[in-house]
């Protein structure tokens, strides 16, 4: 049985007798589907240019009207290392590589605390500092009794400015991200040097790290070169 066409049944009739009804329409032999059909195509014309409903205009005022937030974009990515007793971190862009430690190679009467000396990475020679002996962070005592702890070391490979600098680090955690509006405060507690070039506190996984200062780091480096 034919189902009865009224005017909203006909100005829709792609769901009653067209391809998502009963396909009893006989256009559908000479149109294959709804869609090539002019009253598909003057419905869907009709749906676009027909007056949106005062409800919705009152949603989109709503929504437009919102203050953006953008946290996501916000997010700083770094990548969080431990020294001695100490967890920090630095922006995971300056990061090239992680490689496993090797011999270093004293430069005579250039290498001191902060400026360790040469180290071969792929092949190429690289500058390699102590983060540790900037930031006057002593290994911790249970590291330096356990045999095992050799085994996390790593030499971290960053660059900056097209200048590749290597330094070494007792573990890696891995990245993390942060918000700006995380970071706290450096507590009064810690080391005055430690201090100096730390930018704030953030937490990554629970676990709180210092945010290290890429800037004033680098120019440290560099200054104990000269």
């Amino acid at each position: 049985m034919k189902p009865k066409m009224t005017q909203e049944t006909e100005q829709y009739c792609w769901t009653t007798i067209g391809i998502r009804g009963n396909r009893s329409c006989p256009e559908l032999a000479k149109h294959v589907h709804c869609r090539n059909c002019q009253r598909y195509e003057s419905a869907a014309s009709n749906l676009l240019n027909h007056e949106p409903s005062a409800t919705y205009l009152e949603e989109l005022t709503r929504i437009v009207a919102e203050p953006e937030t953008r946290e996501d974009s916000r997010k700083q990515t770094v990548m969080v290392f431990r020294l001695g007793a100490e967890w920090l971190a630095l922006p995971s862009g300056l990061f090239v590589e992680l490689a496993r430690i090797r011999p270093i190679r004293r430069v005579p009467h250039r290498s001191n605390a902060i400026f360790l000396g040469l180290v071969s990475i792929r092949g190429d020679i690289q500058l390699c500092f102590s983060i540790g002996g900037l930031l006057d962070v002593q290994p911790a005592e249970d590291a330096k009794a356990a045999p095992s702890a050799g085994l996390l070391r790593r030499f971290c490979v960053i660059s900056k400015n097209n200048r590749k600098l290597v330094f070494p680090v007792d573990e890696v955690h891995g990245l993390g991200s942060y918000a700006e509006h995380e970071l706290q405060p450096v507590p009064v507690t810690v080391a005055k040097t430690l201090q100096k070039y730390t930018s704030g506190i953030i937490t990554i996984n629970s676990r709180p790290a210092g945010l290290v200062n890429d800037e004033l780091v680098l120019a440290a480096f560099e200054r104990s070169l000269s």
